[in-house]
């Protein structure tokens, strides 16, 4: 009896929250990059649309359950996904993106002085989109300030960034991305669009809102964490832009006037988002977009 009692009283039960829910948790690399991502508090999770909850027993995934809007139900789980490994991860918190003139962070503006866009020879060219400053305490894990650029108006996939010269980064997947094509016909090599210049500041937060955020990606598709292709580390969540500062100038004049608005201000592909994420030690950053 006291042998039984003993076993019972040596139990130890910890419980883990996700921000989001479209995972198999069979502990593959998928699996780990989701949690290290995702992996959050309770506070948050209860806020968001869809989160999860993994209760471990010494170490050992027992139980799960789904979070809607708040509402706790008990999930399934597979025969390959009891017995999941516990593994200790930073807790991750939503950042959102404020407007501050004295922020330390930029949402567009001219291109820098000093700083180079990539060589390529893409249909459409690369915009600048701002910066991260990495004097924010949020932030001090990036190696410096990185200067957000990217050819928005490409119908790209991934767009990997090689950062080893913060002023002059290079492209690494360079063919891949040059191969895209532009669904904006009002567009070419030589085309301008330069946005208003506004600084900002990030404020933590247990919801998704605003014109952007960092700390947790929030998903339109399925989650996509790459792995940098110089390193083979999973890569880091910078931010998540969601657009809205307008144009300040351009030379493009489109031929219908239903394009207009995407010379108009800041956007992705309309209804899209674009995900950055960054991997410290080979200095790379990831770029692609999801719309709904």
């Amino acid at each position: 009896m006291f042998k039984n009692l003993f076993k019972k009283q040596n139990k130890i039960t910890k419980s883990i929250f996700l921000a989001g829910s479209e995972v198999r948790l069979n502990g593959n690399q998928q699996c780990e990059n989701f949690i290290a991502t995702q992996i959050t508090n309770k506070l948050t999770v209860e806020k968001l649309y869809f989160g999860m909850e993994l209760v471990f027993e010494n170490n050992k995934l027992i139980k799960a359950y789904e979070y809607e809007e708040g509402n706790r139900k008990e999930h399934e789980l597979e025969t390959d996904e009891i017995g999941l490994e516990y593994k200790e991860f930073k807790e991750n918190r939503i950042l959102e993106i404020i407007d501050n003139e004295n922020g330390l962070h930029q949402l567009g503006g001219e291109l820098p002085n000093g700083f180079l866009l990539p060589e390529n020879n893409c249909v459409v060219p690369f915009q600048y989109l701002g910066y991260i400053n990495n004097q924010d305490k949020n932030f001090n894990w990036l190696p410096f300030n990185i200067h957000l650029i990217c050819p928005i108006y490409l119908n790209i996939g991934n767009v990997f960034l090689d950062y080893s010269n913060p002023d002059r980064p290079s492209l690494i997947n360079r063919e891949e991305v040059e191969k895209a094509d532009t669904s904006y016909s009002d567009l070419n090599q030589n085309s301008e669009i330069v946005f208003h210049e506004v600084k900002f500041s990030f404020v933590e937060s247990i919801e998704f809102s605003g014109e952007g955020h960092s700390g947790i990606p929030n998903w339109l598709q399925y989650p996509d964490i790459p792995m940098c292709p110089k390193s083979g580390k999973r890569m880091k969540f910078l931010c998540q832009l969601i657009g809205g500062v307008t144009t300040k100038r351009t030379n493009v004049e489109p031929k219908n006037d239903s394009y207009k608005r995407y010379y108009e201000e800041l956007n992705f592909w309309g209804d899209g988002d674009l995900f950055v994420f960054f991997e410290p030690t080979s200095k790379v950053a990831c770029y692609f977009i999801q719309n709904t």
